[in-house]
């Protein structure tokens, strides 16, 4: 699994640099040069975490990549299919693209309920929020940094809502529940193994 995620960062890196080819940021730069900075912020952060999982890490990489490729090019989920983006990632990118039909509350709180996706939007906004980036700062990019610090200060930790403990992001479960219960790791071990339980018993009858 791992050398298939180190294969694929490499390719979707190559996808993400001719996709947002041309495309520049507010600070005038190359936008493929953010995509570029997330995914190594992300690693970063990851980097810092107790014992992380380096599939997860790779992962998160990958759609540091791949975050605003849907959103701002012409490549589409069926693409990243294609191209065999591993399927959390798929998801992790499909709730990262806004959508006008979502409002931004709720787009937030999406992103929040997935790992993957958040360590993901708290590396993009960490950059969005760096005003040393810009020739001339402006009492606008000052009310955006405003907003993009208080999302990420939202976004790097959660309350398990099973054994109601305030964690860091960090502690968060690494994949999704079925119904998008936002877990920590040791709650989301057990949350898997009573399903496991209750299936094994359903078919049984």
């Amino acid at each position: 699994m791992i050398d298939y995620l180190k294969e694929n960062l490499v390719k979707v890196e190559a996808l993400a640099r001719k996709a947002h080819s041309g495309q520049f940021d507010k600070a005038g730069q190359p936008y493929f040069l953010h995509v570029e900075t997330v995914s190594n912020r992300v690693s970063e952060i990851i980097q810092g975490w107790l014992y992380p999982s380096i599939e997860f890490l790779l992962k998160a990489k990958i759609v540091g990549y791949l975050h605003d490729i849907v959103e701002d090019t012409d490549i589409t989920m069926e693409t990243l299919w294609e191209h065999k983006v591993p399927t959390d990632c798929i998801f992790a990118i499909e709730i990262l693209t806004k959508s006008k039909e979502i409002p931004y509350q709720e787009y937030l709180h999406r992103i929040k309920r997935y790992k993957l996706a958040a360590v993901v939007k708290v590396a993009d906004m960490t950059h969005n929020s760096d005003l040393t980036r810009l020739a001339q700062i402006t009492e606008e990019d000052r009310v955006r940094q405003k907003k993009y610090l208080e999302m990420i200060e939202f976004l790097s930790s959660f309350t398990c809502e099973y054994c109601h403990r305030d964690l860091p992001l960090s502690n968060m479960g690494e994949k999704a529940t079925r119904v998008g219960e936002i877990l920590c790791e040791h709650c989301l071990d057990q949350y898997e193994q009573d399903h496991d339980v209750y299936e094994e018993y359903i078919n049984s009858l």
